[in-house]
């Protein structure tokens, strides 16, 4: 006869593996590729999608989208006379995601969208303004494409929605993120080839950061315990009836016992 205390043991591993494979098999999303699933520093240009890639799933297609996880520390604070701009995320020749250390001259906010655009036989520029990203925290930054509509979000939020007077030009190039003249880092880059809703890049961003938006690979509590446990436990995916172990109580006079 098996011992209690091992049928309970064996009972929780069927539990755990049960509930990996609802998560992770069934529950999978379908359809994007994570790019960059390591950490990697700001302080570089980093290539994560070919020229050949980004051709046929982000600038060659009706739509796409590309979003990733940066946490930007202060980086280059130098006073320049000319455009004071750095790429975070772009494809050359196509849009560049950038950023400045503070806004330029009489601007509200120092984040912009450049898109190379064509009129008629002319190329162009269209510059959208963004509101700033916060710095030395995780944020997911997605940028959402549908023809000519551009949406970009911040985590949750939709922080921008517009429509480009033209079509974007499609020049075969990589996509890169990062910068000699930023600091911090970014990881799970994540392309689709056709624009997700937001609920689905919710979805997204939530599978890969924790209750305290913070993205896995970060908390030091990684080091000891492999992903897929830490995922399971560390989160609720959306849909599922239960609550996540680093969900405080709402009585806010009870402790909050956090493995973090």
């Amino acid at each position: 006869m098996i011992p209690f205390t091992a049928q309970i043991i064996v009972a929780m591993l069927i539990l755990i593996v049960t509930f990996y494979v609802v998560v992770y098999v069934i529950y999978e999303k379908k359809g994007t590729n994570d790019m960059l699933p390591k950490m990697t520093p700001l302080n570089k240009k980093t290539k994560v999608v070919d020229p050949d890639e980004a051709r046929d799933k982000l600038i060659g297609s009706a739509g796409c989208t590309v979003l990733g996880f940066f946490k930007i520390q202060t980086g280059d604070r130098t006073t320049k006379f000319k455009d004071q701009y750095s790429s975070l995320m772009e494809i050359p020749e196509n849009w560049y995601l950038e950023i400045a250390p503070s806004p330029i001259e009489n601007k509200p906010t120092s984040a912009r969208l450049r898109i190379r655009v064509k009129d008629n036989q002319t190329i162009r520029t269209e510059i959208i303004d963004l509101p700033s990203i916060p710095r030395q925290k995780w944020v997911m930054i997605a940028v959402l494409r549908d023809g000519r509509r551009f949406d970009v979000m911040y985590d949750n939020k939709t922080v921008m929605s517009h429509r480009l007077k033209n079509y974007p030009v499609i020049i075969s190039n990589p996509l890169n993120v990062g910068n000699p003249s930023l600091d911090g880092s970014v990881i799970h880059v994540v392309i689709n080839n056709r624009r997700m809703n937001p609920m689905e890049v919710e979805r997204e961003r939530t599978s890969y950061v924790d209750t305290n938006n913070v993205v896995f690979e970060d908390h030091a509590i990684y080091v000891s315990f492999p992903l897929p446990t830490i995922k399971l436990f560390g989160q609720c995916p959306p849909g599922f009836p239960c609550d996540p172990v680093t969900k405080p109580p709402k009585n806010n006079l009870l402790a909050w016992e956090s493995p973090y």
